[in-house]
């Protein structure tokens, strides 16, 4: 056949749906088989097959593919697979009704379909162009390779993938008319051409709106302009996307944190594996890195997946695969981060229940040890007086020390009863006028034998006349604990003083000692329930650590605030403010 009639040839033929049921007779069929033998092979590796089913074959094939898209087609969500299903299904009657259908088959090797698709494309080709010149008719459907390994291990073709059917006969009537394709001639770069406005990219509403939200990517690339259609790809749907050459992407991967990098895998002057690589040495958990690649086969997977990669996209892109894998792995690895911060949080929790633990053994055996001691005085005190049948010397002596023992214990009791009251809102101070003065009397009182025992002076420094609306009590209890502290930390020769002062609407009361000082870096604790001052020559603990919890609380039940100023080796100061009662100006007024 010359040229000009091979030109002719591809010229007229048409594609046919309608065949009659006229058999081929065997030279025929046999020189249209042989075309497409002879078709050029892409690869010296190229593998293929054609299987020719007619008779009984072919009605076994056709009650095969009937039979299963009818039971597949039901189970599948609506959808582009669907419908070309269903369109296979409408076909199987154009295969029912042909003399010959040709099954054609490459085979899938290490490097996967892909490399031998073109070289079977060709087969088919030579086939069809063969069947027309011998006046038969033929077209080729695809629909089929959706049960490709089905169909292969029918024909016993395991490890071949379908390319698709060629049905071939003769036409029951003149084909249809062909369709135009748009050619698009570029002569220079005066003339780029233009694509038809049909076959711009688009994104579907449902792709977009599972696409990104304002979620970083970042394409690395060599060429900007070939990956042009990408970025705007993912711009359009939602996503901010950045580029960078491949020796910039890991400082930008590191600066701008996206939630997937794309990375083409052929890039100049390095690998794509190795960019790939490089990111992913510095990411914790899942790598979100997308490999790109336009000879894609299992290689290319292995290589991407030893790189750390976590997914591979095959070249050219797809719209709708590019923004699945994307949104995938964006939302992969936004679940790792969300159990990552979930696991510190449940470890910082689970630190904090350990340490509630600790403490509550701590309070535990403190309180025991605590309370323990002045019953113990209580106890042996009165034990003594009762054994000396109430000796008048003794009782004097043992009796103030049994007492000032059980309102230690009373007040230890006391803090731990009101803190969690204070805590939980419950606890409102019975205001009422309190002279200054009586008050610090009162404190004293009760502190008196903790400043002779430790050789101590107690003073005041009381404005004249001074009086304040409190609650007696806790404000007794306030004074009592400052006290009590401020004695048990000043060494013996020192001096304790109460100073206080009306300032506006407010009064205010400060403990100054001259001890020991309080580490700067303890300060903010010392008001914490069971924090202690730690000392470099305490030797034990001192104290349930619940005295100026109390005191912070009480005071701040008042609407008042505490304060400490203190320095090593300098001694310290606690104030605290007690505003008037405003309900009781609202009531005056």
């Amino acid at each position: 056949m010359s040229a000009i009639d091979t030109l002719e040839t591809i010229r007229t033929r048409r594609s046919i749906r309608k065949f009659r049921p006229d058999p081929i007779p065997p030279e025929v069929l046999e020189e249209v088989l042989d075309a497409a033998r002879w078709a050029p092979y892409g690869t010296a590796h190229d593998d293929r097959v054609l299987v020719v089913l007619a008779g009984e074959e072919r009605d076994r094939l056709v009650s095969f593919l009937s039979q299963r898209l009818a039971e597949v087609i039901p189970t599948m969500a609506e959808g582009p697979a669907r419908q070309t299903l269903s369109y296979a299904r409408s076909l199987t009657r154009i295969l029912a009704g042909v003399p010959v259908v040709v099954a054609v088959f490459a085979g899938v090797g290490r490097e996967g379909p892909e490399l031998s698709i073109a070289s079977a494309a060709a087969a088919v080709q030579n086939l069809m162009l063969a069947a027309h010149a011998r006046g038969l008719g033929s077209c080729f459907l695809t629909g089929a390779i959706y049960l490709a390994d089905e169909v292969a291990h029918g024909l016993d073709l395991d490890g071949y993938t379908l390319i698709g059917l060629v049905p071939l006969g003769y036409p029951a009537h003149e084909g249809v008319a062909r369709r135009e394709w748009p050619i698009i001639l570029r002569p220079g770069t005066d003339d780029p051409g233009q694509l038809p406005p049909e076959l711009e990219p688009q994104v579907s509403e449902v792709e977009r709106a599972r696409a990104g939200a304002g979620e970083r990517v970042l394409v690395v690339t060599d060429d900007p302009e070939v990956d042009a259609p990408t970025v705007e790809l993912l711009q359009r749907a939602g996503y901010e996307v950045t580029t960078a050459a491949p020796d910039e992407a890991l400082d930008a991967f590191t600066r701008d944190r996206p939630a997937v990098a794309v990375v083409d895998a052929i890039l100049r002057g390095v690998s794509g594996y190795d960019v790939a690589r490089a990111i992913c040495d510095v990411v914790e958990g899942p790598c979100p890195v997308l490999i790109a690649t336009a000879a894609y086969d299992a290689a290319d997977e292995e290589q991407a997946l030893v790189a750390g990669a976590s997914d591979v996209l095959t070249k050219p892109v797809r719209e709708h695969e590019l923004l699945a894998r994307v949104r995938a792995l964006a939302d992969s690895r936004a679940l790792y981060e969300r159990i990552e911060a979930h696991a510190h949080e449940l470890e910082r929790v689970n630190e904090e229940l350990r340490q509630l633990e600790q403490m509550r053994n701590d309070l535990t055996h403190m309180i025991v040890h605590d309370m323990r001691t002045p019953l113990t005085n209580v106890l042996t005190g009165l034990q003594t007086v009762e054994a000396t049948e109430y000796d008048p010397e003794l009782t004097r002596e043992l009796l103030p020390e049994a007492i000032n023992a059980s309102e230690d214990l009373a007040d230890m009791i006391n803090n731990l009863l009101d803190i969690s009251k204070m805590e939980a809102g419950e606890l409102e101070p019975a205001r009422a006028e309190v002279a200054a003065d009586g008050l610090v009397a009162e404190a004293f009182e009760r502190v008196n034998h903790l400043a002779e025992e430790g050789g101590l002076v107690l003073g005041t420094d009381l404005a004249e006349g001074l009086v304040l609306r409190a609650d007696p009590e806790l404000l007794r209890r306030v004074l009592v604990n400052l006290l009590g502290n401020a004695i048990k930390f000043t060494p013996g020769g020192g001096s304790v003083t109460v100073e206080g002062r009306r300032e506006g609407a407010t009064v205010r009361l400060c403990v100054h000692d001259t001890g020991e000082g309080i580490p700067e870096d303890q300060l903010e604790r010392l008001f914490e329930k069971f924090s202690q001052v730690k000392r470099d020559n305490q030797k034990k603990r001192q104290g349930t650590g619940l005295g100026l919890a109390f005191v912070k609380l009480a005071v701040e039940a008042h609407g008042g605030q505490v304060t400490v100023h203190s320095r090593v080796g300098a001694g310290s100061s606690f104030c605290f403010t007690i505003p008037d009662d405003p309900t009781e100006k609202a009531e005056e007024d």
